[in-house]
């Protein structure tokens, strides 16, 4: 392929993955909890130092910093505005999309890495995380940088270091997660490197040991914090090892009930992205993010490795590379037994691209062949139209032609692949196999979404059910539907809540007001307002911070006076069982019920007609610093 040809493709793929991803930033939301964080750490050093949630200083989010680091870098340059941490997404997801060209073209060669940028470009998970603010999406980028940089180790060890620090730096964006390609990116090394194995093995030692000191630099810095310092939120007892290893790691593994969360995040996982086990990838709430080119992926990977022998070290290294990828990925991602996203299954997307391209590419010069191998291409491309019309069938309602029009593609390629005419074959069958998640993707770039979406984003047609069943885990069945409503409230102040924070701001307190019930109920306050707002529990409520026996402190010391409990969390507690009063009491919402019920019991709620017409919606305004 001409120089000035591919850079004009590839111009075209990053064209279209930037529209995609950009298209009408300003128009949907974001997951407010993050968000609320950026606007935090924007506005206050320690909250951004520490990825602080609030600016009062009370707790941090349940991330390591470095993905709000680079979005507050957007804020600080545009203001804070939703679009211009959207506009932060859209541009790491493209450089993610070029650095997987340059790596597979270094292995395979310019052709296949144009496929595979437009196959990662397409993919739905990748559209449905870059067109929201989690740090899933610097993550990939990190990790495919690490990526590159072994793929010039080859020639160069010293490059296997760098591979070594943006490991670590993805260890600072989401913590065990960046982990998961280290077998692959050690496997890829040791088989192109030149050099005798011990030799080999001794830099894999070191950019290991390189991985290791920058992933525990910041955790190490908090944890020796001399001064004041912000609560670890998700956490049981305010220690960042904890929602590293605890809450972020073992916990979502093999589930369990270290950390804020774990004791019901069987139940979340099951919920969210289906039951654990070797075909959870495929699931309802799993498969329409990524399982389109799954089974081509791991089947051209299979074909490479009986055919691994007399084949250059440089391919060994690039299926090794992507092949332990992929198979670590996906064996954690399919028997993780905690709380699990779909959206996770993004850090399998450069992999399942750059095996899928390569896949392809191989077939296509097979077709040319006389024995069996020309029917490989005409085999992938009728399995993966298969299984597209699968993933389209269990949303008959949403364009219910394009699953037979995948068929009839795909049979239209199959036949000019046995009749010799393997442009057309390739052609259509490009088509046939993309038709699917290509859909997804552009429904996900026009179609609204609520502020509900956003806690476990997705592309393609709109479900919320997962999300649903897991506010009912935690409110009961018969408050789901408002407090369905009071999420998708969280980037509105009301007339109501404005009020009731004029009327807090009287006081000279150092927080000006305490929200309780976590992030949905602080968000409103957080995003449109520059005052000291204090999220009281971290992000469900359910973090100590504070206790039920710090409050009379905090108020004693003239930190904090006032105390909104939100409308929502007061008709929760009325319609709950004394059984289910019982039950929070003793499980993770434990600290959330103690420290209501120390406000209940120490301050005196404030009359709504003293505040203003609206107060009253906004829910219960305790004034702490009189006593009942």
């Amino acid at each position: 392929m001409a120089a000035r040809a591919e850079r004009i493709a590839l111009g075209m793929v990053l064209g279209v993955a930037a529209a995609l991803w950009g298209w009408a930033p300003a128009g949907r939301p974001l997951q407010p909890y993050y968000a609320a964080a950026v606007h935090s750490m924007a506005h206050d050093v320690s909250a951004f130092f520490f990825a602080g949630f609030d600016p009062a200083g009370v707790v941090t989010v349940d991330k390591p910093p470095l993905a709000f680091w680079t979005q507050t870098l957007g804020v600080t340059v545009f203001g804070f505005h939703p679009w211009a941490i959207a506009l932060v997404q859209v541009i790491e997801g493209v450089a993610a999309v070029f650095v997987l060209h340059r790596v597979v073209r270094r292995w395979a060669g310019p052709r296949t890495a144009l496929l595979a940028a437009a196959l990662f470009a397409l993919t739905p998970v990748t559209a449905a995380i870059n067109r929201d603010n989690l740090p899933d999406t610097l993550l990939v980028l990190l990790l495919l940088l690490a990526a590159y940089c072994v793929t010039r180790a080859v020639e160069n060890p010293r490059w296997l270091v760098w591979a070594g620090v943006f490991v670590g730096l993805g260890f600072l964006t989401k913590m065990l997660a960046a982990w998961i390609v280290l077998p692959g990116l050690a496997l890829a090394y040791f088989i192109a490197a030149p050099g005798s194995r011990g030799r080999r093995l001794a830099w894999i030692g070191l950019a290991g040991g390189v991985t290791l000191v920058v992933s525990l630099a910041w955790p190490v810095v908090v944890t020796l914090w001399p001064g004041a310092k912000p609560f670890v939120g998700s956490t049981t007892d305010g220690s960042v090892w904890q929602l590293a290893f605890g809450y972020n790691g073992l916990t979502r593994l093999v589930g369990g009930s270290t950390g804020i969360g774990g004791g019901y995040g069987a139940t979340i996982g099951a919920a969210l992205g289906g039951d654990a086990g070797p075909l959870r990838l495929f699931d309802t709430e799993v498969g329409g993010q990524i399982a389109w080119l799954l089974p081509l992926a791991l089947g051209s990977l299979v074909v490479a490795a009986c055919r691994a022998r007399g084949a250059e070290p440089r391919a060994k290294a690039g299926w090794a590379l992507w092949g332990g990828w992929l198979v670590v990925g996906a064996a954690v991602f399919s028997f993780t037994g905690g709380i699990f996203h779909a959206y996770y299954t993004a850090e399998l997307a450069p992999a399942i691209a750059a095996l899928a391209a390569a896949g392809l590419a191989t077939a296509w010069r097979w077709q040319r062949s006389s024995g069996a191998a020309r029917f490989a291409l005409p085999g992938a491309v009728a399995g993966t139209a298969l299984l597209a019309y699968v993933l389209l069938g269990r949303t008959p309602d949403w364009l219910p032609w394009l699953r037979y029009t995948v068929l009839a593609l795909a049979l239209l390629a199959v036949v000019a692949a046995f009749l010799r005419a393997p442009r057309a074959a390739v052609v259509i069958g490009l088509v046939a196999v993309v038709a699917g998640p290509t859909a997804f993707v552009a429904d996900t770039a026009v179609r609204p979404v609520s502020v509900l979406e956003t806690a476990d984003p997705g592309a393609g047609p709109s479900s919320t059910d997962a999300v649903r069943t897991v506010v009912g885990v935690n409110t009961g069945q018969a408050a789901e539907a408002g407090y369905v409503r009071f999420i998708d409230s969280a980037y509105r102040l009301s007339p109501g809540q404005r009020e009731v924070l004029a009327y807090a701001q009287t006081s000279s307190t150092e927080i000006a007001l305490a929200v309780e019930g976590g992030t949905y109920g602080a968000d409103p306050f957080l995003l449109n307002t520059d005052a000291r707002v204090a999220p009281l529990g971290g992000y469900l409520g359910f973090d100590p911070a504070p206790s039920a026996a710090d409050l009379p402190r905090w108020v004693a010391a003239g930190k904090l006076r006032f105390v909104l409990l939100p409308l929502v969390f007061v008709d929760i507690g009325r319609g709950a069982s004394k059984q289910q009063r019982t039950t929070a009491a003793a499980g993770d919402a434990g600290e959330l019920t103690r420290r209501v019920g120390w406000e209940a019991k120490h301050c005196r709620p404030v009359p709504p007609a003293r505040i203003g017409p609206d107060a009253a919606t906004a829910g219960v305004l305790f004034d702490c610093g009189v006593r009942q």
